[in-house]
């Protein structure tokens, strides 16, 4: 007789890229939102090389999807109130397992990242990690390129097509190694938005506002022009709406 052992465990690990505690320069003097430029202390912390894919985020669907345990408060009562979420079809929009995952709720990355040993990431962890000491206002400096995942053209008429790249395929990686920091598509922060906050942070380690009415996307989509692509764009958006123009990756804590 034979015996089968099944061991319910997160996603296989994905690659993370280590930044190193110190200083950087947050903000910009491009918008109301960016500002001030202040200098910013952080701890070490360590942020995935790639966001997170449909395969990834479907295997927390099977695995950890019913787990209150993975969930905030908050989350609980969207997921209750949205089983399944937008559902397999709808995060997968017709393209192949290894594209990013899009149509996931603000609820559904935080949940997601809780079940892989992860969090995610804070606003200015994310601008630490995306420009890694670039004077931006993208990763590779300021130099509008082909062959990034955005839109160099008005779209806002156009039929809507998730025109993501595959998570592992980018011309132009950060210093880090990490792809796909802009454009592809947005990525869910940890923190709250509101278009004062960097007047009102501390200067180590912030986190953000308490509370509020939106969360924080970064890095822009494949909708999105470049001035939207940016290391330092701020957008608010509505934490219980999913999109075809969002996903995500974690962020981890360094003991």
């Amino acid at each position: 007789m034979f015996t089968f052992f099944f061991i319910l465990m997160a996603a296989a690990p994905s690659e993370r890229v280590v930044v190193p505690g110190g200083e950087f320069r947050r903000g910009s003097e491009r918008a109301p939102d960016e500002q001030p430029v202040r200098t910013i202390q952080l701890t070490a912390f360590e942020i995935e090389r790639t966001e997170v894919s449909i395969e990834q985020f479907e295997q927390f669907v099977r695995r950890g999807w019913h787990d209150d345990d993975f969930w905030s408060p908050a989350g609980v009562a969207w997921r209750d109130r949205s089983p399944g979420g937008a559902g397999a079809d709808f995060r997968s929009a017709g393209r192949r397992k290894d594209h990013p995952v899009v149509a996931v709720s603000w609820f559904e990355a935080d949940a997601y990242c809780r079940w892989n040993g992860g969090r995610l990431p804070t606003e200015s962890e994310w601008e630490r990690a995306a420009c890694d000491g670039s004077s931006g206002p993208f990763p590779w400096g300021s130099e509008i390129r082909k062959g990034v995942r955005w839109s160099l053209k008005d779209v806002s008429n156009d039929a809507m097509r998730v025109d993501t790249a595959a998570v592992e395929e980018d011309r132009f990686p950060n210093r880090l190694g990490m792809k796909h920091v802009i454009g592809n598509v947005w990525e869910w922060t940890s923190d709250w938005y509101h278009r004062d906050a960097y007047q009102m942070e501390d200067e180590r380690d912030p986190s953000g506002p308490k509370e509020g009415v939106w969360k924080t996307l970064r890095g822009g989509s494949f909708m999105n022009l470049p001035s939207y692509s940016s290391c330092t764009h701020r957008e608010p958006a509505d934490p219980s709406v999913v999109r075809y123009t969002a996903g995500f990756r974690c962020a981890y804590s360094v003991d």
